[in-house]
């Protein structure tokens, strides 16, 4: 998932469209130099997109033409986000979590319990607060079997692969494009004394027949849509997808499950006004 940070000077910028034409949109933004892109379900099959941009980025001229990358698209407008002291609220905002019999807690808060991961996520997305990440979660350790083989697409704070690790993965491998989250990872790595393999890059740094057990992806369906193809070919048994909104179930069912592949397992959670959604498919010829 992508998320933005705030600074002095940084800007909102607000679209609404329908969620076919999101990738367009997301391209065009990331060319004007995004910070980071929320995406909310604004019903009716369309999306809300929240682009954050530093004050030497795009003038709003700019991002106003975004909006002309389709027709249906419409932009509701700039303005700037107030300074936070978003270290504080971070931390203010996090305490012990258990998902799927897993506790997830900050370093600065006592254990909950056993077993345990101590996660902080910094400006890295994955400290389990987040619905995708939990149902993320949920679903690869339920299908996780012992000495198992992970790859961890965009692994952010690194806490879906370090959680495999904990409950019994034999080796977990952990990739994202931005720097600052594998920086994050390996720190993670290292609170919990956790063999996770890490790399900064994009999937085509993958041998070519480079194979695991389970594969987990937790990103917005823009950013994880075109790399499918290669991405299918990569697990033995399971894929788990999470980062999805209720608008867009249908649309990533259909481009997941096929001749090869069927529906093992789908979860939904509310948060915030969105219904988050991630499935887990399975290859036909195996069981999960």
């Amino acid at each position: 998932m992508r998320g933005s940070t705030g600074a002095s000077g940084t800007r909102v910028a607000r679209y609404v469209l329908p969620a076919e034409a999101a990738e367009a949109l997301v391209a065009e933004l990331d060319s004007l130099g995004t910070l980071g892109l929320e995406e909310r379900d604004a019903g009716e099959g369309e999306l809300l997109f929240l682009a954050y941009f530093g004050a030497a980025a795009a003038d709003d001229a700019a991002l106003a033409a975004a909006a002309r990358v389709d027709p249906r698209a419409r932009w509701l407008g700039c303005e700037p986000v107030p300074d936070t002291d978003w270290e504080q609220a971070w931390r203010a905002g996090l305490a012990p979590r258990r998902v799927a019999g897993l506790w997830v807690r900050p370093s600065w808060c006592a254990p909950a319990g056993e077993p345990e991961l101590v996660i902080d996520p910094k400006q890295a997305f994955g400290s389990g607060e987040h619905a995708t990440t939990r149902l993320a979660l949920r679903l690869l350790l339920d299908a996780l079997r012992p000495g198992d083989e992970l790859l961890d697409i965009g692994c952010g704070s690194g806490i879906l692969a370090l959680g495999a690790l904990r409950c019994g993965a034999g080796r977990a491998l952990g990739f994202d494009l931005d720097p600052v989250a594998c920086i994050n990872a390996a720190e993670n790595r290292r609170r919990n004394d956790l063999p996770l393999e890490l790399y900064c890059g994009t999937l085509d740094a993958l041998a070519p027949g480079a194979r695991f057990d389970l594969v987990v992806a937790n990103l917005l369906w823009s950013q994880l849509e075109t790399c499918l193809p290669r991405l299918l070919e990569i697990p033995r048994r399971a894929l788990v997808v999470s980062g999805h909104l209720a608008a867009q179930r249908a649309l990533v069912r259909g481009r997941l499950v096929g001749p090869d592949w069927e529906a093992a397992a789908e979860l939904e959670e509310s948060q915030g006004g969105d219904l988050w959604c991630a499935i887990r498919v399975q290859r036909r010829s195996l069981q999960s």
